[in-house]
């Protein structure tokens, strides 16, 4: 589950950045910071070159921007809020809100692929929930946040 691979220390209550690159920048100093074995420009170009092939936001006000890389033990996960919106360059037509407030970046080992897909999968479960994202913006802290994603993975949120 989703859950078990972060903690409220993976989450970023009031990100700064206010355009894409900024946001990679910011989320991936965090990550940084946590395991200074990551490379920083590894990590920066592969998530640059993914979102070339197609830009990772997944819904109104959402991104879910990843990559792998070569470099990487396991998987690293950082989750940011915005209140003020990061420009996410979205051209989608289905997205209402050109801005995104919350995002989940997520830096996977290259070799492991099926971990890779299970961990989109159960992140897109809790994204989907119903009042997921609404209720996680008016949240007050990390601690509420992480509570909401184990709601929703649990189906307990919007019931």
């Amino acid at each position: 589950m989703f859950s078990s691979l972060i903690s409220p220390d993976n989450i970023i209550f009031d990100l700064q950045s206010s355009e894409k690159d900024e946001l990679f920048s910011e989320l991936v100093e965090f990550l940084v910071r946590k395991n200074p074995s990551i490379d920083r420009e590894e990590a920066l170009n592969a998530l640059a070159n993914r979102e070339e092939i197609k830009n990772t936001c997944t819904n109104s006000g959402i991104a879910v921007p990843h990559a792998c890389l070569s470099t990487l033990e396991k998987t690293e996960i950082v989750i940011g809020i915005s209140r003020k919106g990061i420009d996410y360059e979205n051209t989608d037509s289905f997205s209402k809100d050109k801005l995104v407030h919350f995002v989940v970046l997520i830096l996977f080992n290259a070799q492991n692929t099926e971990s890779h897909l299970h961990i989109l999968s159960d992140i897109a479960l809790v994204l989907n929930t119903n009042g997921f994202y609404p209720e996680v913006l008016k949240a007050a802290n990390q601690n509420e946040i992480y509570s909401m994603i184990k709601e929703a993975e649990y189906g307990r949120l919007g019931s």
